[in-house]
């Protein structure tokens, strides 16, 4: 009896642990930190803490989640494939919550220390007592077909945006490349998903972005200002976290969501 009681429990964590590889999506700590499983490519995730963010490799042996990075030296000629693996033991799962503990050093150095890190599934996280105003988003040129965009929403939908003319942007393009301000209004439920993105992007927990931050490379510097709660949230950067690319896709495509009016109105938006 007792050896069955054993077989049946390690049948269980076998199959409960396998099932990791079915939870795709975003998962994140109250630190923000995130654990990414890939659902477009097999076996392929990111790991981000409070410091760093990268793509791994991902192997799944029963209670251990190992992240691995795999490349190749000139050392030896590029013949043997070198692999650090950053494991974290399962201390506990299921649909809403994850609990891991770095095990090796690869895993502790990345996060820190050994602690045990909760994260939350991103599909399970609300926010009941959050009121939205209004959200400012500005996008800047870069040396590519990088859009310029300002864009203002409003708590009802309504939103103002100016943004180039042209249909399709092409690096020395000669088409018609002046701004252009336009109105429109959302639609409930693309309101709705905004309000939606905005939370589970946790953008209301980071801190503002300091006045003097550095852009060191050629890319789009996004700003997002968030009014919402009588709060105020200003955000900046040119590669933004993970956790925002959702969010940023959604006001980058406003445009498309709905018939635009164009106005001669000229636009102030907030920086």
């Amino acid at each position: 009896m007792t050896k069955l009681i054993f077989l049946i429990i390690i049948l269980y964590c076998n199959f409960s642990f396998s099932q990791i590889k079915e939870f795709k999506g975003k998962w994140i700590s109250d630190e923000n930190e995130m654990i990414s499983f890939n659902s477009e490519y097999d076996n392929q995730s990111s790991l981000t803490s409070k410091i760093r963010s990268d793509d791994f490799y991902l192997e799944v042996n029963n209670d251990t989640l190992s992240f691995q990075s795999r490349y190749y030296t000139s050392d030896d000629d590029y013949k043997k494939m070198i692999v650090d693996k950053y494991d974290f033991k399962i201390l506990k799962i299921n649909d809403s919550l994850l609990t891991i503990k770095p095990i090796s050093k690869f895993a502790i150095t990345f996060f820190g220390n050994d602690n045990p890190i909760v994260f939350k599934n991103q599909k399970f996280i609300t926010n009941k007592n959050f009121e939205f105003e209004k959200i400012i988003f500005h996008t800047s040129s870069c040396f590519g077909s990088c859009p310029v965009i300002h864009l203002e929403i409003l708590k009802d939908g309504t939103f103002k945006l100016n943004m180039p003319s042209y249909k399709k942007r092409l690096y020395n393009s000669t088409e018609d490349e002046s701004s252009r301000n336009f109105t429109g209004k959302l639609k409930d439920t693309d309101l709705k998903e905004l309000k939606d993105l905005i939370v589970k992007s946790r953008i209301t927990t980071f801190e503002d972005t300091k006045k003097g931050t550095m852009f060191c490379c050629d890319g789009a510097i996004k700003t997002i200002i968030l009014y919402h709660n009588g709060k105020r949230n200003y955000f900046k950067a040119m590669f933004e976290p993970k956790l925002f690319q959702e969010l940023i896709t959604f006001l980058y495509q406003v445009h498309k969501k709905t018939d635009l009016k164009k106005t001669d109105e000229q636009f102030k938006f907030e920086k």
